[in-house]
């Protein structure tokens, strides 16, 4: 595969994304001949050739050789449409629609088909993996997700035989009465439905889960694990360990992240839940999704640590606990995807500067469907 070098002007760059929503919004979106009928969302998710109204080709980009630096690039230009336009302000006030493509499409691929997808994912996927080393900022967050986009856009994985269960707390069940038309709470795992077309996808999470104990037993992934696993589950996702942090309660402790045995702290319930899965589900595919950024912070005594641990702590120990049983992560925190620290990323993708918004969840949920389209792609290619 050739060698792709990400333009100089990343940081101000944009996938050619025009959409619905590039027109006036007074305008009756429906009307717009780039999306399917009855399309009704403004940040047009539901326009099918969104990307070819923008003049891109059939894999949504071009590799250009430039005649002064014979550089090959990926080209990436400037939306017409200011970056508001492509996502709405206000979530609460709007139904988005996902347009369900026609889930047998992946199966009519032929072999070489399905392999030309995959290397362009792994193109796109190079270029996103320089965005996450630039500053965390709500633009930073918008081009990663069009990289998303494009991976998705390339999906050559035919999930319609997987079953996967979603495990976490309130960032997963849904909070802040988000619902469809259909009075269903929309979440991420709305959209990364959306876009795989699972044989079936639950969602097993329950708001103020957390690893530890401190909420009780029934709160506590590890005392809980029988209720929230599903045996028939094929894929397991993760989101948790923000309320280990957020709660406030004496001789609070963060654990050893070292001692194998002990199941005290965060450090030890997040083993003994590893552990669990390991022993009970260690021929699935297990997913670790890592806490997104944001400005809360919890103020309490340890009785086993030196100051005030912060969520970098804790996502650091989760990271590497998952690192050592051998499970995969999909890192928020750590590349800074949707990080939330910044005034202008919390209006956009917050509710209440933590719960996501339907924005919020529109990234999550894309960034989380690119992240295992990638992984069982690359599956597919080791077999060969």
């Amino acid at each position: 595969m050739k060698k792709l070098i990400l333009a100089a002007v990343i940081v101000s760059m944009v996938l050619p994304i025009a959409s619905c929503a590039d027109k006036n919004r007074s305008e009756d979106i429906t009307a717009n001949p780039y999306c399917v009928e009855g399309c009704r969302c403004t940040d047009c998710i539901c326009c099918e050739n969104a990307t070819d109204n923008a003049g891109a080709d059939e894999q949504a980009y071009a590799v250009e050789s430039s005649k002064e630096t014979q550089e090959e690039s990926i080209v990436i230009e400037e939306t017409a449409a200011d970056e508001e336009n492509t996502q709405t302000e206000t979530e609460t006030d709007k139904e988005t629609e996902i347009e369900q493509s026609d889930m047998n499409e992946i199966q009519k691929l032929t072999e070489g088909e399905k392999a030309a997808r995959r290397e362009q994912q792994e193109n796109f996927d190079e270029a996103r993996q320089l965005l996450y080393t630039i500053a965390d900022s709500k633009d930073k967050t918008s081009k990663i997700n069009q990289m998303d986009r494009q991976i998705l856009k390339n999906n050559a994985y035919d999930f319609s035989d997987k079953q996967i269960v979603f495990i976490g707390d309130s960032i997963t069940e849904g909070a802040m009465d988000l619902f469809d038309k259909n009075g269903n709470k929309i979440t991420y795992v709305t959209y990364t439905d959306s876009y795989l077309h699972f044989k079936k996808a639950l969602n097993h999470a329950h708001g103020g889960s957390m690893y530890a104990e401190y909420g009780g037993a029934d709160l506590s992934l590890s005392a809980n694990f029988g209720n929230i696993t599903n045996v028939d589950s094929d894929i397991i996702v993760v989101f948790a360990g923000i309320n280990d942090y957020l709660t406030e309660v004496p001789d609070k402790r963060f654990g050893n992240l070292y001692d194998d045995v002990s199941t005290a702290g965060f450090c030890g319930a997040v083993r003994n839940f590893m552990n669990q899965l390991e022993r009970y589900y260690s021929d699935r595919d297990i997913f670790f999704v890592t806490m997104y950024g944001v400005p809360r912070t919890s103020y309490t005594s340890y009785s086993d640590y030196n100051g005030q641990p912060t969520l970098k702590d804790y996502m650091d120990a989760e990271r590497q606990l998952a690192i050592e049983y051998g499970f995969n992560i999909i890192d928020l925190y750590g590349t800074g995807v949707m990080d939330c620290n910044d005034q202008e990323s919390q209006e956009f993708y917050l509710m209440d500067g933590l719960h996501p918004n339907n924005n919020g969840n529109v990234v999550l949920g894309e960034h989380i469907a690119a992240e295992l389209s990638l992984y069982f792609g690359r599956k597919e290619d080791q077999k060969r």
